[in-house]
């Protein structure tokens, strides 16, 4: 079953101020395994690269889509 979301900075995001409550836009792709860990996924069209997405981005929130 898929489910949709949108990472968040946190309304407290203390490295930016600015970017508090805003969506995170990635340049990749944004998915989450069968065990609730969510990762960043980027091609450059030959490699691809896989992050846990808490390496990228240290504080974020998780907006649960209908």
């Amino acid at each position: 079953m898929r489910k949709k979301f949108k990472i968040m900075y946190p309304s407290r995001y203390p490295a930016d101020p600015s970017l508090a409550g805003k969506q995170y836009e990635s340049s990749g792709m944004i998915a989450m395994n069968s065990e609730g860990v969510f990762f960043e996924v980027l091609s450059d069209g030959f490699y691809t690269h896989v992050r846990k997405l808490s390496e990228v981005l240290p504080m974020y929130d998780v907006c649960w889509k209908d």
